[in-house]
């Protein structure tokens, strides 16, 4: 079925024949499907046997349609016959082709390193407290109290830390410019969310003025590179002024704001999910410096630059998804946000690495290890995910594919794996942790192995 020739590490070329017999079935397959297409003299349209159409347009006529029939099964085949992962999108070249004697393709795909791992036992994380300081409390308690605050309109000039609402329209040489433009919009001066003075210069102004301001855009300024370190002038309206309100922190405030009765049970509450999300994030760090430590201890010369690509991929068809569950098109959503695939696989790329790197590591752990997913542990597994139970779940289980199966299965190797890791993994202080080099950001960050348990 396929010869495998090995090119260099990790990239294989496979030849895969087709029998003549399968290939005849691709060409009957593509005549039927086609052949409605095609007027031939003599014949209604669509009743014209296959033979007087090949004579008519040329033997190959249908030669496309069967392979594109028969291809996808055969490489299919030749990789689990030989036992081949490929990582990405295999390169394909014809070779020869008739339906004599069948037809026989010649693919080049980058398949997944086996990597060697040892020396994972006693690795360090660091230590955290998880207690919930009277500063976290303050913070929490203030953040609530800035969320209820009012917003009263006042017959005075604007001061620092009230909110205006404007209208705009900048000019650069007395010509307006793309993106200077508002109405209505509220502005809280001092925020520093506009550029340079320009909060400053509507400090002092009432309702009904009207209020030049004159500013300098900054070096490198991201949104509109022809505006970077320009001089501009902005025609402001000042609409109204209002000044805000913050309601008192007391047994008052906690029942508005809370189901608590009083101060004390309300900061209780808050003291509690406070050491919560410490916890948590104290588990994220753990894991993300065992995998960057694991990763240090592998070849990562052996992973294939397609693997990265490819987890790219399924990281922008995520987020597309995401944004089109919202109701947006994502060409719109990207214009709007003025953001291309090329400037957002640049900014995931060290977390692609991470979960390339990081699942790779935990598999070659496991290997070593003898770790193993049974039947009942990825029965559960698929249960906690569908929350489907007896029946249903034994017809759901049936439905997913042989490949989606393995990668469940892989995926909670990988995790069985970690928590062999962690279970050996030394707290140690800040100070006596090894540095790590490209660590992305610990506390609140997404799970460095990829969760492929996901059935959606």
């Amino acid at each position: 079925m396929g010869a495998v020739e090995q090119l260099e590490k990790n990239k294989i070329k496979l030849t895969i024949t087709v029998t003549p017999e399968r290939f005849r079935e691709g060409l009957q397959l593509a005549y039927n499907k086609n052949k409605g297409h095609f007027n031939i003299p003599g014949f209604r349209k669509g009743k014209a046997p296959r033979k007087v159409i090949e004579q008519a347009y040329g033997k190959d006529i249908f030669y496309d349609e069967a392979i594109n029939h028969v291809l996808p099964d055969a490489y299919e085949q030749a990789c689990n016959e030989n036992e081949i992962e490929p990582v990405y999108k295999p390169e394909i070249s014809l070779g020869e082709i008739n339906d004599a004697d069948g037809a026989t393709f010649y693919v080049t795909v980058y398949v997944k390193p086996s990597l060697e791992i040892d020396g994972y036992y006693g690795l360090t994380y660091p230590k955290m407290d998880t207690a919930a300081t009277e500063a976290d409390i303050q913070a929490a308690l203030q953040a609530e109290r800035e969320k209820n605050a009012r917003h009263v309109t006042v017959d005075r000039p604007a001061e620092l830390g009230d909110v205006v609402t404007i209208n705009f329209t900048g000019y650069m040489d007395g010509v307006p410019f793309e993106g200077g433009h508002a109405e209505n919009m509220e502005l809280t001066l001092g925020s520093k969310m506009f550029i340079d003075t320009f909060e400053d210069q509507l400090v002092g102004h009432i309702p009904g003025d009207d209020v030049t301001v004159n500013v300098t855009f900054p070096e490198g300024y991201s949104q509109n590179n022809e505006l970077s370190g320009k001089p501009a002038t902005f025609e402001v309206e000042i609409l109204d002024v209002q000044r805000i309100e913050y309601p008192e922190i007391d047994d008052e405030f906690a029942q508005d704001v809370s189901e608590f009765d009083t101060l004390e049970e309300f900061r209780g509450d808050i003291a509690k999910r406070i050491v919560e999300k410490n916890e948590s994030n104290l588990e994220t760090d753990k894991r993300l410096y065992i995998i960057k430590q694991l990763s240090q201890k592998a070849d990562l010369t052996l992973v294939p630059e397609t693997m990265y690509l490819a987890r790219l991929d399924e990281m922008m068809a995520d987020f597309t998804h995401h944004i089109e569950s919202k109701g947006m098109q994502i060409d719109n959503y990207m214009r709007f946000a003025q953001l291309t695939e090329a400037s957002l696989k640049a900014n995931w790329r060290a977390q692609a690495e991470l979960d390339v790197n990081g699942q790779l590591v935990l598999e070659a752990v496991a290997r070593k290890e003898n770790i193993i997913v049974d039947d009942e542990a990825y029965r559960i597994h698929v249960a906690e995910l569908t929350k489907f139970e007896g029946e249903q779940l034994d017809k759901f289980i049936d439905s997913i594919s042989p490949n989606r199966k393995s990668e469940i299965e892989k995926s909670l190797q990988a995790q069985k794996a970690l928590d062999f890791v962690l279970e050996k993994a030394i707290a140690v202080d800040p100070e006596e942790l090894l540095p790590l080099q490209n660590l992305p950001p610990a506390a609140g960050s997404e799970n460095p192995v990829s969760e492929h348990g996901n059935l959606e």
